[in-house]
């Protein structure tokens, strides 16, 4: 009899398009699970353990109940102060790298793809069957309710071999999920050492470098996300993992990280190796300069901001931050230059009106503040501190009767808000205010 040829995966579309042709269910959920080496079958680790001519049920079975003896005469049985059962114990087993009698399936097509596309490092190590590299697999399981006995909670108290009696298979979601089982949306099938599978597609070798970049680029899936404790964190960085540089855009990340966790040293040495790397990306030096900005080191952000923009011009964050630094240095024409320019690009942050604002306050420029801070009132008409600054500009330039109303505006929502120190600094600016002469009172 002919064996029937498995459709091969080329790329990410063509798994998700098989993927899309299996039947449709009426009960049950698909299962899936990837294999490095296509000619891997559903086996469970620890049936792989004995020499092939030494395999059996009875020495499978063996292998479970002396590994969960060794567990527990070694401190493992016990987990948060509780005893663990015995299919707890392989679980965990399993989490660690052990060959226990439990099998990984996963609810998510595209975990199980990426298993598949990983390298068979068996066939690394020397035990090679073939002279080219194996293709992978990736197989279907329906779970049929009708074939595998959900294990309740109260099942977990039996011992490993009252699950091995017959024939009857077993599907286990471990309560106590930990991020790794999370991350690989994973399942448990169990109760034979080999069963087959409903369905299964082939990965050509030469495809599976390609398919993990589309898995990380479309689906976000990688190494990292799915073994996100520490144990997977350490698996990253093994002996049989080469070494590669990072790249700009690693250190970029890290830089970024470090900003927003405040760690700014941190972020500058990350941004200076990016630029090293990559001296021509304007995004680099904006961001190293809005460090700089952070740590009110405003001369040398203006440094980073003046590189950035003149690789790109096109950069309205550039400007923006470049008119913050130049404004706490009470170089107020020039931030409102920079500021000009970002509002002309059609950056959207209400800051930068208010900061024009003020700088316009400081030169006597109260006419031009007058509009800005009309802008962000429009904008934002709950806060108090736009009409205060507004009633502020409104004093200067004569406006008695609208500045009083903009102070009168600004102690309402002061007090709505309980600012106490805002109501205090309104109130004494309207018992300052001169008396209001007929002109001033607005109809």
């Amino acid at each position: 009899m002919t064996k029937k040829k498995l459709f091969e995966v080329t790329s990410l579309g063509t798994f998700i398009e098989w993927v899309n042709r299996l039947p449709q269910l009426d009960y049950g959920k698909y299962l899936f699970r990837g294999v490095p080496n296509a000619e891997y079958r559903i086996q469970a680790s620890a049936y792989r353990r004995p020499k092939k001519d030494a395999r059996s049920f009875e020495k499978f079975l063996q292998i479970n109940k002396d590994l969960i003896a060794e567990a527990r005469l070694r401190g493992h049985g016990e987990k948060d102060g509780r005893k663990l059962g015995d299919l707890e114990i392989l679980a965990e087993l399993q989490h660690h790298g052990a060959a226990t009698c439990l099998i990984d399936f996963t609810y998510n097509a595209q975990v199980a793809l990426y298993f598949a596309c990983q390298k068979d490092f068996k066939w690394e190590k020397g035990s090679k069957d073939t002279e080219k590299a194996p293709d992978g697999k990736v197989y279907v399981v329906l779970n049929d309710p009708d074939k595998f006995q959900k294990i309740a909670p109260d099942s977990l108290e039996k011992r490993i071999d009252e699950f091995f009696q017959g024939d009857q298979l077993y599907h286990w979601e471990p309560g106590y999920h930990n991020n790794r089982v999370i991350a690989q949306q994973s399942i448990f099938l169990f109760g034979l050492h080999e069963f087959d599978g409903n369905a299964a597609c082939i990965i050509k070798e030469d495809n599976k470098e390609n398919i993990l970049s589309e898995l990380e680029r479309v689906s976000g899936i990688t190494q990292a996300m799915l073994f996100p404790d520490f144990d997977g964190f350490a698996r990253l960085y093994s002996e049989d993992v080469p070494y590669t540089e990072l790249s700009a855009s690693d250190y970029e990340e890290y830089g970024f990280e470090a900003y927003y966790s405040t760690q700014y040293e941190e972020a500058i040495k990350n941004y200076d190796m990016a630029i090293k790397l990559s001296p021509q990306d304007s995004s680099l030096y904006n961001w190293r300069g809005r460090v700089k900005y952070g740590m009110r080191r405003y001369e040398d952000a203006i440094i980073d901001f003046d590189i950035a923009i003149g690789i790109d011009f096109k950069k309205p964050q550039a400007y923006y931050f470049r008119g913050l630094s130049k404004y706490y240095l009470k170089r107020y024409e020039e931030s409102i230059t920079d500021f000009d320019k970002a509002v002309e690009m059609n950056l959207d942050v209400p800051a930068v009106y208010s900061y024009r604002a003020r700088a316009n306050h400081q030169i006597g420029q109260y006419e031009e503040a007058i509009a800005d801070y009309s802008e962000i009132i429009n904008r934002s008409p709950n806060n108090p501190y736009n009409y205060y600054n507004r009633a502020l500009s409104k004093k200067e330039i004569g406006s008695l009767g609208p500045a009083r109303e903009d102070f009168q505006m600004a102690l309402l929502l002061a007090e709505k808000t309980n600012n106490s120190e805002l109501s205090t600094a309104v109130n004494n600016a309207l018992f300052e205010m001169p008396s209001l002469v007929e002109d001033d009172i607005p109809f």
